[in-house]
């Protein structure tokens, strides 16, 4: 998650369903500790909320260290994004869809030890839809 706005809700941690802007008023050092400490992957500041944070919040101070780790947050969570984001044109080839939330794995149960499953290597699912279910009719195919 990368946060926004100051009244985003956190989604993890002791702070679950506060507003970033409620933990800045009531434990601003939970902020520093989760720059320090949790990963870009699960936790990231924009720069519009760095900006808010300095202009309403001028008492939390954000040091170099500070700053090179939100940067690196930032990176951390783009990165993973990106990523996310190409894994699932990997699966697309030409005219035809291979995601895998409509891929089924073939199986090779039902036929097992047939001459059409185990020598010529048609699934359970090509038995069924080309031989109607008969692993004998293999050889009936053109």
């Amino acid at each position: 998650m990368i946060f926004e706005s100051l009244s985003q809700q956190f989604n993890f941690g002791k702070f679950k369903g506060s507003d970033l802007g409620e933990v800045l008023i009531c434990q601003p050092s939970y902020i520093e500790w989760v720059i320090k400490n949790v990963s870009g992957n699960v936790c990231a500041f924009s720069d519009e909320v760095i900006d808010e944070i300095n202009l309403i919040f001028p008492n939390f101070i954000i040091t170099q260290e500070l700053f090179y780790l939100i940067k690196q947050r930032q990176y951390e969570y783009k990165q993973r994004q990106y990523e996310y984001d190409n894994t699932e044109d990997e699966y697309y080839y030409e005219d035809e869809c291979y995601r895998d939330d409509f891929y089924q794995e073939e199986t090779y149960e039902r036929y097992n030890g047939s001459y059409a499953q185990d020598v010529m290597g048609y699934s359970d699912d090509d038995i069924d839809t080309i031989f109607d279910g008969d692993p004998l009719a293999y050889w009936n195919i053109d």
